[in-house]
């Protein structure tokens, strides 16, 4: 019985080991992640910074307000950690109250404005997943983060396009025989993938599911017919700038079963998919929980269930749930 109860007690030491490394090693790769992000997010600032001041030496300003927006990004690029969003936004706030430029300095603007906002997105999204590992009893009780300060958010006004303009988009879970979900990837201005199910925007005279099973088709090479997919299980709001747009987009995800063998094929890529998707993997549910990778939707790891369900037809009512 004494060796029994030793035994017992070294597999709980051991389980308990391995789950403080794993923790800890995720851990540190996540403030790696964030430090890496907040790089990347002070290269977007300063592009953004010498796009003004290129703009006002070229006479794309009045006077008095050449001198204020240089006076801002001089505030701004001095500015501290802690300071640099109230300066920024201070700069923020001025370059919006200023009347259209050239085309051609308004260009350089507009990309500039673009790669902070995607930058500050990806940022906070490797603040919230430090903030949240580190919000775990687990970590809390065994002090893994040791003395590494807690990074906080990083809150500006984007100032890419005066409004957004609203679009529909259709999305697919796809699911092999083996429950992995399919997931495509860009990669973020710090080099790290993020990764999306496969759809895109529904087209004028289309409705949800032909969207989604014509995108299915051009991004997976699979032809599916509409009452093949299952839902729309999920519904979700997002805002994001591509191309200098900024959008309110609405996405409907629906799910499908991928038949045994498929084997995608992204020969239907269009050309802005070609350039802009790097890749595409099929993750299992320990994949997406174990990865530091960024995931969209944000609550796809832990709604994989629900995904499974739907596909086996149980308590799929017709309801479709609001996720982030």
């Amino acid at each position: 019985m004494t060796t029994i109860v030793v035994v017992v007690l070294l597999v709980v030491l051991l389980l308990a080991a391995l789950r403080l490394w794993l923790t800890a090693n995720r851990l540190d790769r996540l403030h790696v992640r964030t430090e890496a992000a907040w790089a990347a997010l002070e290269g977007a600032l300063s592009r953004r910074i010498v796009a003004t001041r290129a703009a006002a030496a070229a006479g794309a300003f009045s006077g008095p307000d050449a001198d204020r927006l240089r006076q801002l990004t001089r505030q701004a690029d001095r500015a501290g950690r802690a300071t640099r969003a109230d300066a920024e936004n201070d700069l923020s706030r001025a370059l919006s109250t200023q009347p259209p430029v050239k085309a051609e300095l308004a260009a350089e603007l507009l990309d500039a404005g673009e790669r902070v906002a995607l930058a500050r997105s990806f940022y906070n999204d490797a603040v919230r997943d430090t903030r949240a590992l580190r919000a775990v009893w687990f970590t809390r009780l065994f002090r893994l983060a040791g003395r590494a300060a807690l990074p906080d958010y990083f809150e500006i006004t984007d100032q890419v396009s005066a409004s957004a303009s609203e679009r529909t988009a259709a999305r697919v879970v796809l699911v092999d025989e083996r429950q992995r979900v399919l997931l495509f990837s860009f990669t973020d201005p710090q080099g790290i993938p993020t990764w999306f199910p496969t759809g895109g925007g529904v087209e004028p005279g289309e409705d949800l599911r032909t969207a989604a099973v014509r995108e299915l088709l051009e991004e997976t090479g699979l032809v599916l017919a509409a009452d093949d997919l299952v839902g729309p299980i999920w519904r979700r709001s997002a805002q994001f700038v591509f191309t200098g747009v900024l959008y309110d987009q609405t996405e409907f995800y629906f799910t499908a079963c991928a038949p045994p063998g498929f084997e995608v094929d992204i020969a239907g890529f269009t050309d802005v998919e070609r350039h802009s998707i790097t890749g595409y993997r099929w993750f299992s549910a320990a994949d997406l929980t174990s990865s530091t990778d960024t995931f969209y939707p944000l609550e796809l790891a832990a709604r994989l269930g629900e995904v499974h369900r739907a596909l086996g037809h149980e308590g799929v009512a017709g309801r479709m749930v609001e996720i982030s």
